[in-house]
């Protein structure tokens, strides 16, 4: 996948800057992921080692997102990042919840932004990004599954 723009274009700076580090971007994902990984490290390798595969498909797409902003003309800055409620939280299956719901989240921006952005190389980017978060979603609710089960 290429990483490279039409050209300079300030309101594809500003959606993408959404996927990058808003309240549902890549960066809240890699972060609340990351923190799953360590929380569960020495209780459940099977569940952590799970969320850093996934903290490292949001990195990656961290870093996409961050060069084409460069490219686009912005700065690819984490002034609008907020740490959120989601980072607190320690039960495993309400975390497991939130995954999900982020993750949508993630793919409804990333759907919204590709239906408005005309750049070909972008919304290659883009329809890539979505179709790798219905997987890692396919992860966390088969997670989810597995989970409730062991309760029963």
């Amino acid at each position: 996948m290429e990483i490279k723009v039409q050209g300079k274009n300030k309101k594809y700076n500003e959606l993408l800057l959404l996927n990058y580090c808003g309240k549902f971007s890549d960066l809240t994902t890699f972060l609340l992921f990351k923190y799953e990984y360590y929380l569960f490290y020495k209780t459940d390798t099977y569940f952590s080692s799970n969320m850093n595969k996934l903290a490292s498909d949001s990195l990656t797409h961290l870093d996409i997102f961050g060069k084409l902003i460069l490219l686009l003309g912005g700065k690819p800055d984490h002034n609008t990042f907020k740490i959120n409620e989601l980072f607190y939280e320690t039960n495993k299956e309400k975390l497991i919840e939130i995954n999900i719901r982020v993750i949508k989240e993630k793919i409804i921006l990333y759907t919204n932004h590709l239906n408005q952005i005309e750049d070909q190389y972008i919304k290659e980017i883009l329809t890539n990004f979505i179709i790798e978060e219905r997987k890692n979603l396919e992860i966390v609710e088969l997670l989810q599954i597995k989970y409730k089960r062991e309760h029963f």
